[in-house]
This record gives C-alpha cells, structure tokens and sequence, in this order.
C-alpha cells in the first residue's frame, strides 16, 4: 500500500522502545485513522505527531486534521518539492537552507537560514517558504528530534524585501507552524535584526499566537557569538558564527543533497495527503 512507499529512516519501535511514545497510543491513532479518516500512514509519521503532542490522543488528532487540511490548502507552499525545479533552484542560488547535523542538549535539532543575495527583485517568499519546511523535514529523517530551534540571520534583508511579502502565504505558513507541524518550536533565534524585523514582525502579528510570539527571540547586530553561544552552542553552529561546523555554503550544500534524496519521500508524501478526503 501507498503507506508503506512513504519510508523513514527510523523506525517506529526503536521510539517506541525508548519510552517517547507508546504503541498503545500509535495504535490508538492508527484505528482512529483507518475508521474515521480512512486513511492509513505509516507508524514512524504517527510517532512524530503523538512526540509533538505529547502523546496527548485529542491533541494528536487535532493536529493531524489539521496537517491534512492546512497543506492540501495550500500547494504552492507544500506540492511539487523537487530541489531542481527551475523555480526552486532560483530560490537557492538566494537564500542558504541549513539542517545542522548536530543536536543540541535533550535532542533538539537546529536548523539555520541566512540571505545570500541582497537584491530584494531576487527574493521568492513562497519557495523560501517551502525550503524553510523541508528543511525541518531532513531533521527528521533519522533520529526524530524532541523540539526545533531556528536561527535566522536577516544581515541581508532591506525595507525593499517588504514589497515581496504576501500576506495569504504568510498566514498558510504560519498556521501550519502553530497547528499542524508535527514538531515542537522550542525557539526562533533572529541575528541582525532592525527595522526590517519589526516591520515584518507587524505584518505577522496578527496571524500569530502568543505561544509562539514568545518564542522569537530577537538579537541585536552587536551581539557576540561568545554571547549567543550560550543561546546555541558552538557545536550546532557554522564557522561564520563561532561555530565548530563547517561554512554556512558547505553546510547547505550537504543540506540541499538530502533535499535530493528526498525526492522521492517528498513526492510519496504528496500522494498521500492526496488521499484525504475529510474537510
């Protein structure tokens, strides 16, 4: 079945074994979703949404509605994620997309974002939006994390980057963060930020809950990396930034050759959420 083409690679009762979840609770959401949404997926995806939920049942079929419902209505951010795409590549000769392979403390995944280009003519938000997700997405191919931190350097961004926002993206976007990814926020970290940040802080704010409000963290451009490394160790961070990893370029290429191994989960995942029918 098409369940079994979506593939992991980590297996659901390694988890399971290490108390994270349950399989009382993996078959519980199983049932649940074979007789009311009549749709079967496969264990590993059900592990990620009760991890994220804490294994709380309601909860855990709340946000998977809500994944269902929120990526189908929205294509342009979560359909056709082939990394070659024209459209796509254009979007990564601009913007670096990072998955750091290394966790932080209580198995807390980093992922790290930064403009390459300053010509506001060449920023693309949908795609950027798109990339951002299945960035968070190669995190969880192995070892599924406990939470996420972003770190997010707006050095480059201009008030001229304002005219390419769109609100209807923004708000398909941001609702998916809050309700339907299955995977906690613990905090977004922006670098460098001005004016800039607080205009598009206005432009969101509307669309954003309180929980994640307090979440985003702003930091001054004057900010030392000793000083932000204790925010995100230096072990989780590029060399531009103190870090003990490799440049920010070398570690979106080896970000962007996992987007490529994933094509085919991508696609599979896709199909998938074809699949549902529940409004």
């Amino acid at each position: 079945m098409l369940s079994k083409m979506l593939s992991y690679h980590f297996n659901s009762k390694t988890v399971i074994r290490e108390g994270r979840v349950t399989q009382l609770a993996v078959d519980e959401i199983k049932n649940w979703l074979v007789s009311n949404v009549l749709l079967e997926v496969p264990e590993e995806m059900i592990v990620l949404f009760l991890m994220c939920r804490d294994s709380d049942i309601t909860l855990t079929k709340e946000t998977i509605l809500a994944y269902f419902k929120i990526k189908n209505g929205a294509p342009e951010i979560f359909n056709d994620r082939d990394v070659d795409r024209e459209e796509l590549q254009k979007t990564l000769n601009m913007t670096a997309f990072v998955a750091i392979p290394t966790r932080m403390s209580n198995n807390t995944a980093v992922v790290f974002f930064k403009l390459y280009d300053t010509d506001y003519k060449n920023f693309y938000l949908v795609p950027s939006m798109k990339f951002a997700l299945m960035t968070i997405e190669v995190c969880q191919r192995y070892d599924p994390p406990n939470k996420v931190v972003a770190v997010i350097d707006m050095k480059e961004l201009s008030l001229m980057h304002l005219t390419c926002f769109q609100i209807g993206a923004l708000q398909k976007f941001l609702s998916f963060l809050q309700e339907a990814m299955p995977l906690k926020i613990k905090k977004v970290h922006v670098l460098n930020t001005s004016l800039v940040f607080y205009q598009i802080l206005s432009l969101a704010r509307v669309f954003i809950k309180r929980e994640l409000m307090e979440m985003i963290k702003p930091h001054r451009p004057s900010l030392s990396m000793e000083e932000f490394h204790q925010e995100v160790p230096a072990s989780c961070l590029p060399a531009e930034y103190g870090g003990e990893l490799g440049s920010v370029k070398e570690l979106n290429r080896e970000t962007i050759e996992q987007f490529r191994e994933m094509k085919q989960f991508f696609a599979d995942e896709e199909e998938l959420r074809s699949r549902y029918k529940c409004q």
